[in-house]
């Protein structure tokens, strides 16, 4: 007779609402985050890529940080909850529209999520003994709470931005946040009961010793679980060199960063990020050489396969990054006469995981479990054909040409090439635009035709303004205008900011018909941001260029693809995503030595860490290079990825020993 399986504890359960709603904080906030900057701020990609890199880069890599603090000060319960209240405040700033609020939002948010995520993972875990067959299917409950969190964030969020404003959805977030820490705070001792129960069980099971198994056997099998002898042939070669290839890529990514730096071919911003992650490595690394036998083996093969995880999580977590501009201003917006925000788009995947986690749950339990190892091949192969629907989504959009006359030629100055990542050009006496021409690369080619003197006042505003406010008014003059300035009576369109056309000579209707001897008078109630500098620079365009432009990009909006390309993306990327990251947590719980169980967690979710910050910084090609060939890396990435851990597949497999 089948012996019937135990239930989950009741535990479970509070970690799985407390999640959820701390992901509904979460994912609501970054469905907005990448069209708030572009279409609220107005920043090109580069900024807001940039921003956005750094933001989800950090939020994955103060887990490190947390599951440490967590480990030997705080403890779980305490970590989490400090970190609940971090995430809550940050998200309610968000509501906030100043930049400074903004970017103090997204600090707190980073450190909030530090104490939160490898804590509250790593409490999953301890409610299930060594050994529990319970515990891979644990991690997919809790997984499909995370993602329906994610699932009802940016359908909430979203409409609240689309029917009031993006501060709207914010706070939106902020109040999931809240919910979250309530859950948790409600349920806490039912969780602390769970897991006490699950160590006591496990340290019961340990004490049991069959009175007719030898001494020496006992003694053996005890050395065994605690470290016991290491993999032998390739798999032991690879375990030796591993911890030395870790040290050689940490010195030699740190080292070039530097190098470059020291020739003036890269920021110094750009030094912190390598040499923070160099230097994890070189103490992950330092740790791993004093893990020996068995335990050692286990504990490399997380950082093995950490590597193929960055590659996948880099094209996966384009979702919050380029996908979200393709699904905003590449992408039809209706179905049939009802249109949507481009943000529901994210919570595709998360409904997908929603209905198709119960079906991996039962697949792994009942019909195919393969190694770990395999599992994540599979990953990378899904991986690689979700983006290789969306490069042939891209290829579709950009055989559609546009075109526009232009009244005369282009502005002198203006460089076609470097234009809407060269899809821009000018053929007889026409504009013309191959896809769709998007609102940033419109400004950007509106800016392109400033005069370059013109160009260079207003930036230098930036710093003349940036103590400006409503009690303290900044006033600036410009007496010599460019010839095309249009009259600024009206510009720029901001309560806290105006400009008057002063001396210049106008007709009986008020229309200017000479500026000479003009001047303009701009006061200045707060300082300049992105959204004031568009306007005044577009003021100064040539009025043909800048005709033709805005016909243009209102022309090449029925060159928008189906969303069926990006939706077919997703699908293909959360297959892909099932055999990945709930395997994956369950593996590290697995894997890590007790006393290094948070900090492994940590390092695990580095690899988003890492995956976020190199794929943030491809991300800040975009508008650059076409979508085409922005896609393309990402199927040659996961290509690459899925022939190394092919080859590796059978060593990391020893590696693991009696662990699946």
């Amino acid at each position: 007779m089948a012996t019937k399986t135990a239930a989950h504890p009741r535990g479970l359960y509070i970690l799985f609402f407390t999640e959820m709603w701390e992901r509904f904080s979460y994912y609501g906030m970054r469905a907005l985050l990448m069209t708030y900057m572009l279409n609220y701020l107005l920043w090109q990609p580069e900024r807001a890529s940039g921003v956005y890199k750094w933001y989800t880069s950090l939020v994955y890599l103060t887990p490190l940080l947390g599951g440490l603090i967590a480990d030997r000060l705080l403890g779980l319960r305490n970590s989490i909850v400090i970190g609940a209240v971090l995430m809550a405040i940050g998200h309610f700033l968000m509501a906030f529209e100043s930049l400074p609020m903004f970017y103090t939002a997204l600090a707190l948010l980073i450190a909030g999520n530090g104490f939160f995520k490898p804590n509250i993972s790593t409490m999953v875990g301890k409610m299930y003994p060594k050994g529990d067959k319970r515990r891979d299917g644990a991690f997919t409950i809790f997984y499909m709470g995370i993602n329906l969190g994610a699932f009802l964030s940016p359908l909430v969020c979203a409409w609240l931005k689309q029917h009031y404003s993006f501060h709207y959805g914010f706070a939106a977030a902020g109040v999931g946040m809240l919910v979250g820490l309530i859950v948790f705070l409600v349920g806490q001792n039912r969780v602390v009961k769970d897991v006490d129960a699950a160590i006591a069980a496990e340290r019961n099971a340990s004490a049991e010793v069959d009175p007719s198994t030898p001494a020496e056997a006992v003694a053996a099998e005890n050395v065994a679980d605690s470290g016991g002898a290491g993999a032998t042939g390739l798999a032991g070669l690879v375990s030796a060199l591993y911890p030395f290839v870790m040290i050689a890529a940490a010195l030699g990514i740190a080292g070039m960063y530097v190098y470059l730096f020291s020739v003036g071919r890269a920021k110094t911003s750009e030094l912190i990020m390598p040499i923070a992650f160099g230097g994890v490595f070189l103490v992950m690394a330092a740790i791993l050489l004093r893990l020996k036998g068995k335990e050692g083996d286990k504990s490399k093969v997380i950082f093995l396969l950490f590597c193929f995880a960055v590659l996948f999580w880099m094209a996966f977590e384009q979702a919050g990054n380029a996908l979200s501009i393709w699904a905003d201003q590449h992408t039809v917006l209706k179905i049939g006469p009802i249109a949507y925000p481009a943000e529901y788009f994210q919570s595709v995947n998360a409904i997908l995981i929603f209905i198709l986690a119960p079906i991996f749950t039962m697949l792994w339990v009942n019909i195919w479990n393969p190694p770990t190892p395999v599992k994540m091949f599979v990953a990378l192969v899904f991986m690689t054909a979700s983006f290789g629907a969306m490069v042939a989504g891209a290829a579709s959009e950009n055989q559609m040409v546009s075109r526009v006359k232009l009244t005369g030629s282009v502005p002198a100055g203006v460089d076609m090439t470097q234009l809407d990542a060269g899809r821009l050009s000018f053929e007889g006496d026409s504009l013309v635009a191959r896809g769709v021409l998007p609102l940033f690369a419109r400004n950007a080619a509106m800016t392109a035709a400033v005069p370059k003197a013109y160009a260079e006042f207003i930036e230098g505003l930036e710093a003349r303004t940036k103590d400006a406010s409503a009690k303290a008014p900044v006033t600036v003059e410009l007496t010599a205008l460019p010839a095309s300035f249009e009259d600024v009576k009206a510009k720029p369109d901001d309560a806290k900011a105006t400009a008057a056309l002063v001396g210049a000579v106008t007709d009986a209707d008020g229309k200017v018909v000479s500026q000479a001897g003009a001047r303009i008078v701009f006061r200045f109630e707060a300082p300049l941001d992105e959204g004031m500098k568009v306007e005044l620079t577009n003021a100064a365009t040539p009025r043909a260029w800048k005709q033709a432009l805005e016909a243009l990009a209102t022309a090449t909006q029925q060159n928008r693809v189906s969303g069926m390309w990006l939706f077919l993306s997703y699908l293909l990327a959360t297959l892909g995503e099932l055999c990945l990251s709930p395997v994956g947590l369950s593996m590290v719980t697995k894997l890590a030595p007790a006393r290094f169980g948070s900090l492994f967690m940590g390092v695990w979710l580095l690899a988003s860490s890492v995956a976020q910050y190199v794929g943030g910084s491809i991300g800040e090609s975009w508008g650059k290079i076409p979508p085409v060939q922005y896609f393309q890396i990402f199927v040659v990435i996961s290509v690459i990825g899925a022939a190394v851990l092919l080859v590796l597949s059978k060593p990391i497999r020893s590696m693991m020993h009696e662990v699946k």
